[in-house]
């Protein structure tokens, strides 16, 4: 059996170092990451109703583009709630027509 010499042991604790950095860091990084999101999700949330004219080429899917807010994660419930709201049967809507509007923001108007 070799013996260990001095500088293999130095290399083995610089390593170890390095690697107990990087896990430390990777750490502090979620703890981080996870309280910015919470605190966001914490914020209240300000409901409001527009009317909103149809123009030539929009969508329900180019609409939620402008209005989907913090209570709203995909376009497809926003969408939804759009055509309750508005008592669409189909994803069909025609320019000049009204739709309104549920939109929501962090912002108190």
């Amino acid at each position: 059996m070799r013996a260990v010499t001095k500088a293999e042991l130095i290399v083995k604790r610089r390593k170890m170092m390095l690697f107990a950095g990087i896990l430390a860091a990777l750490i502090i990084g979620m703890i981080s990451f996870s309280i910015n999101a919470s605190a966001e999700d914490s914020r209240e949330v300000y409901t409001y109703y527009t009317s909103y004219e149809v123009q030539a080429g929009d969508t329900l899917w180019t609409i939620a583009d402008q209005f989907m807010g913090p209570d709203f994660t995909n376009k497809t419930d926003f969408i939804a709630n759009v055509k309750k709201m508005n008592h669409l049967s189909s994803d069909s809507i025609t320019a000049g027509n009204y739709l309104i509007i549920e939109y929501s923001s962090y912002d108190k108007l």
